[in-house]
């Protein structure tokens, strides 16, 4: 009888180890419920999955399918996070401590990532196996650089690319943290990647973009920042063995206080090279415009009741450039939100896809078939002869925009007139639409009546 209160302590213990570990495997495997977390501002949200948690936020999807979107650490109820979902805050702690974790959680259509092992301090580098290479980037389905002090990433198309889209996003500078979970060829960007053939580029400026007034001098292109995107396209040819890659043409998604104003600034800077631009929601459009970048086709966002530039200090935002440059006849668009305001939103995402869709259309030629037909030949027998001289770049020349096929949009009686006489100076209320379907999205858009896209397919 002496030994039956230490027996029955003893099962107890190995009862609650028990249930602790099947509790804790049960948190860490995929769940097939939606995981509802608490925002800074008290309310409740549902999402599908959590995909990971980094230094500056988790990653997570609201409905199955849908796009993968960032959420910084700020805009959480950590105290409600570490009450309600444990194995998240945990994730926290650890990324804020300069951690990526794969968490994976929600969804039932793929399995956890394992994350890769860590090297121990001190300790030598293990030797690769014979019979495997080096990884060669550090995110997977990304090619990664640094150039001038910035970090810039590349994800190939599925098909040889034709062309650059730099996905500028946000206002720190921390735009690949909005799309690191993008998978090629799918998700709203594949649109892009597999019907224009488009590389996705975007960067990380780390620390150099924060501030809530500032803004990084990354934005002005001339300045050096142009140089070195086009320096780490130049070594993205050679990782990617696509050598003509650095000669691409160019169109920008630019969105906030670092995206859009660098992609306008980069437009300035080097017109030629440029498809179009998208310019969402920013300000700091400080470059002069010349005759060829007034040729480019622009879209400014801006919202109509917005004062978010006047607090970021900026004088250039859309609103002002666009009435300061109409009489010069650019072939911009001057998109105003209706009531909109400084963020993001769906409708205003959706309006700038569609419009770089179109434009890309117009301005991207078709891939020459024959062209095409003489590489794979060339690929079946094993290349070009040794002794023959190198090819001229395959990057497409850019068709300019004719405005006489355009149309004129009134901003004060959202009119939308064929253009008669393509060198008419245009009014502040007016705006060039390039095309039709461009017209009747502005049309939609400036009158607040644009809906916002379908739900992806569950």
């Amino acid at each position: 009888m002496k030994n039956s209160v230490p027996n029955f302590r003893l099962a107890a213990a190995r009862v609650f180890s028990t249930l602790l570990l099947l509790t804790i495997l049960s948190l860490l495997s995929p769940a097939s419920y939606a995981i509802t977390l608490t925002g800074s501002n008290g309310r409740a949200v549902e999402f599908v999955s959590i995909k990971t948690a980094t230094p500056k936020g988790i990653t997570a999807q609201m409905v199955e399918g849908g796009p993968v979107i960032g959420i910084t650490w700020d805009k959480l109820d950590l105290k409600a996070l570490e009450a309600d979902q444990k194995v998240i805050h945990e994730a926290y702690l650890r990324s804020v401590k300069g951690e990526t974790v794969q968490l994976n959680l929600g969804s039932t259509s793929e399995a956890p990532k394992p994350a890769a092992a860590k090297p121990v301090p001190g300790a030598p580098p293990a030797a690769a196996k014979p019979a495997e290479k080096a990884p060669e980037t550090r995110y997977p389905g990304w090619l990664d650089t640094k150039a001038g002090g910035f970090s810039f990433m590349l994800q190939m198309p599925p098909k040889k690319a034709r062309g650059i889209l730099v996905l500028g996003l946000g206002d720190n500078g921390d735009s690949f943290f909005y799309i690191n979970n993008h998978e090629r060829g799918s998700g709203r960007w594949g649109a892009f990647q597999s019907k224009h053939g488009l590389a996705l580029m975007t960067y990380d400026l780390g620390n150099a973009g924060d501030g809530a007034n500032a803004v990084p001098e990354f934005v002005f292109a001339q300045k050096g920042s142009g140089k070195a995107l086009l320096s780490a396209l130049d070594d993205f040819a050679v990782k990617s063995n696509q050598e003509d890659l650095k000669d691409l043409p160019i169109a920008f998604y630019g969105t906030q206080r670092v995206g859009a104003a660098f992609a306008y600034n980069f437009t300035q800077w080097m017109p030629d090279r440029v498809i179009a631009t998208v310019a969402s929601k920013g300000a700091f459009y400080d470059s002069e415009p010349s005759p060829a970048s007034l040729r480019v086709p622009m879209l400014l966002i801006w919202g109509q009741y917005s004062n978010i530039p006047e607090l970021w200090g900026s004088e250039n935002s859309a609103k002002t450039v666009l009435a300061k440059y109409a009489a010069r006849n650019p072939n911009w668009t001057n998109g105003r939100e209706f009531r909109g305001q400084g963020e993001q939103n769906a409708i205003v995402e959706h309006f700038g896809l569609e419009y770089l869709h179109e434009a890309i259309e117009m301005r991207l030629p078709k891939e020459d078939s024959k062209a095409a037909d003489k590489s794979a030949a060339e690929a079946a027998e094993g290349g070009a002869a040794a002794d023959s001289k190198p090819e001229a770049s395959t990057a497409p020349k850019l068709i300019e925009i004719d405005r006489a096929k355009g149309s004129i949009g009134n901003l004060a009686t959202r009119e939308v007139l064929k253009i008669s006489d393509p060198a008419a100076v245009q009014t502040e209320e007016e705006t060039f639409l390039p095309n039709s379907d461009i017209g009747k999205m502005w049309k939609e858009f400036i009158a607040g009546e644009m809906q916002p896209p379908p739900p992806p397919v569950q």
